[in-house]
C-alpha cells in the first residue's frame, strides 16, 4: 500500500514539474528558428528539423487530398488510393515497399482524413536514402494492376461493411452527418458510400491520382538524426525530377445555413440503443474554435465533466459519452455521442443534454473547469511534442490545416487567450436549437 501511494504521490510531482518545466524544456528542442524550410522547382515545400537525440527518421508526407475533394459517384476514392499506395509501382511490385522498410528495420502506416492523407515513415538514419527513393517512386508511379485493384475494392467494401453498416454507431453517425451536412462534401465520411466504391472506375481513379498526388500538392516534413544539407541532396535526387500537376480544382461549396431542428431515427435490430447530437461548428481558423474547444473538454473530458456525471454517475442512463470539435478546414460538426445503457430513455438523455448546454448559456463554466480544460489542451500539446513523429506530424497537419507551420507556434497563446465570460454567449451562438441535429437508433421493436 505505501508505494502505491508514493507512486501517486511521484505522478502528481511528476505532473506539477511537467507544468513548471516541460513546455519550456520541449519548446527548447523544438524552436521556430530551427526548422529548414525549402521548396523545389515542381512546388514541392520541405519541412526539416534535425533532432539528434535517437539514430532514428520520421519521414511523413502530405497530400492536400481528403474525402473534401471527392465527388458523387467517386466518393471513398481518397482512401482507396491510400490503399493502393502499398501495391505496386512500376519499379517497386505489390509489397515491396513494406518488405523493404521492414528489412531497413523501419515501419510505416498511414491516414486519410477529410482534408489530407498522410504517409508516415520511421526508420533508422542510415536508411534515409532508401526510404526517400521509395517515396519519391510512388509519388508518381502507381501501376493500378487491374487485378490487384479489385482485389483492393472488395477490401474497401468490407471495411465499410463491417466497419459502418455492421456497426450500429458508425451507421447513426454516417447517417447524422449527411442530414445535418447537405451540401458541402463533408457530408459523406471518408470511407465513401457503397454503390460509388463496387463502381469506380479504374481510369477516373487514375485521373484523380495524377490531379492530387503531385508535388505542388504535397509537403514533406523529415524530423530526426540527419544533416539537412545532405538530406536536402538526397530530396533533390529522387524528388526534383517528378513532374508538377496543375492546381488541384478548388472546393467552392459553401454549406447553407440550416434554419432549423432536424431529426434521424433509425430502426433495426440492436442490443441496445444509440444517440447522437450534432450542431454546426466552425472551421479550425475561426477564432471561435478555441472558446469550443475548451467547452468541449468541460462536457466531455473525464469523470467530473459535466455530462459524463450527469448520464453516466448521476442518472445511469449511459456507459459513456464523448465528442467535441473537428479540426477542419471548412465549417463541420461539433458531436455528442452517447453511449446509452440498454433501454435507456433517450428522449431524457436529451433532455439532460439541453439542461446542460442551457446551463452553460446562463451561468457560463467554473474557473476551476477552465483550469482543468486549458490544462488538458496543453499538456496535449506538449506530450505530442515528446516524440520526432509527433514533431513531423504536427509541422505537417499545421502546414496544411492551419496555413503554415509557424502557427504551431503560438496555438497555446490562442488558448490562453479564451475569456471565461465569453463563453456563455460563445455556447449560444453555436448550441442553437436551429443548428441542432439529432439522431436515434431504436432496437427493433423498442420504445422511445
Amino acid at each position: 500500500m505505501g508505494g502505491k501511494k508514493l507512486n501517486k504521490k511521484m505522478s502528481r510531482l511528476n505532473l506539477m514539474m511537467f507544468f513548471l518545466l516541460g513546455p519550456a524544456l520541449l519548446l527548447g528542442s523544438f524552436r521556430q528558428a530551427d526548422i529548414k524550410v525549402h521548396q523545389l522547382e515542381n512546388g514541392l515545400k520541405i519541412l526539416l528539423l534535425e533532432d539528434h537525440t535517437i539514430p532514428n527518421v520520421a519521414l511523413y508526407t502530405f497530400f492536400r487530398v481528403g474525402s473534401r475533394n471527392e465527388r458523387p459517384g467517386l466518393t471513398g476514392v481518397s482512401h482507396f488510393i491510400e490503399h493502393m499506395m502499398f501495391n505496386g509501382t512500376e519499379k517497386f511490385g505489390p509489397g515491396e515497399f513494406d518488405r523493404i522498410m521492414e528489412f531497413k528495420g523501419g515501419r510505416n502506416n498511414a491516414y486519410t482524413s477529410d482534408d489530407m492523407t498522410v504517409y508516415t515513415n520511421w526508420f533508422p538514419a542510415e536508411a534515409l536514402e532508401s526510404m526517400l527513393e521509395l517515396e519519391a517512386d510512388r509519388m508518381q508511379g502507381l501501376t493500378f494492376d487491374p487485378q490487384v485493384f479489385e482485389s483492393e475494392r472488395g477490401v474497401i467494401a468490407s471495411e465499410r461493411r463491417m466497419g459502418v453498416e455492421n456497426n450500429n454507431e458508425a451507421l447513426l453517425y454516417e447517417q447524422v452527418r449527411a442530414a445535418a451536412i447537405i451540401a458541402h462534401p463533408y457530408h459523406w465520411d471518408v470511407i465513401g458510400w457503397m454503390s460509388d466504391i463496387l463502381s469506380w472506375r479504374r481510369e477516373e481513379v487514375i485521373q484523380y491520382y495524377r490531379t492530387y498526388y503531385a508535388p505542388n500538392n504535397a509537403v514533406l516534413v523529415m524530423v530526426g538524426d540527419f544533416n539537412s544539407e545532405k538530406a536536402l541532396t538526397l530530396i533533390k535526387k529522387y524528388y526534383g525530377s517528378i513532374r508538377p500537376g496543375p492546381p488541384p480544382p478548388p472546393v467552392t461549396t459553401t454549406e447553407p445555413p440550416q434554419l432549423g431542428p432536424r431529426r434521424v431515427e433509425i430502426r433495426k435490430e440492436a442490443q441496445t440503443p444509440s444517440f447522437i447530437m450534432a450542431f454546426h461548428a466552425p472551421r479550425r481558423l475561426d477564432p471561435d474554435f478555441y472558446g469550443l474547444s475548451v467547452l468541449e473538454k468541460v462536457l466531455f473530458h473525464g469523470e467530473s465533466s459535466r455530462l459524463y456525471r450527469r448520464l453516466v454517475r448521476e442518472e445511469q442512463l449511459a456507459i459513456s459519452v464523448s465528442g467535441g470539435l473537428e479540426e477542419t478546414i471548412d465549417p463541420f460538426l461539433f458531436f455528442i455521442l452517447v453511449k446509452p445503457r440498454p433501454g435507456a430513455d433517450l428522449s431524457r438523455i436529451e433532455k439532460v443534454i439541453e439542461e446542460e448546454l442551457d446551463r452553460i448559456k446562463s451561468e457560463g463554466i467554473e474557473a476551476k473547469e477552465m483550469e482543468k480544460a486549458l490544462n488538458i489542451i496543453r499538456s496535449s500539446f506538449y506530450r505530442s511534442l515528446q516524440t520526432i513523429s509527433g514533431k513531423a506530424n504536427l509541422l505537417g497537419w499545421a502546414e496544411l490545416i492551419l496555413g503554415s507551420y509557424e502557427k504551431l507556434f503560438t496555438i497555446i497563446d490562442e488558448y490562453n487567450a479564451v475569456k471565461r465570460e465569453a463563453l456563455p454567449a460563445l455556447a449560444a451562438k453555436y448550441f442553437d436549437e436551429n443548428k441542432k441535429t439529432v439522431g436515434w437508433l431504436i432496437p427493433q421493436g423498442g420504445e422511445k
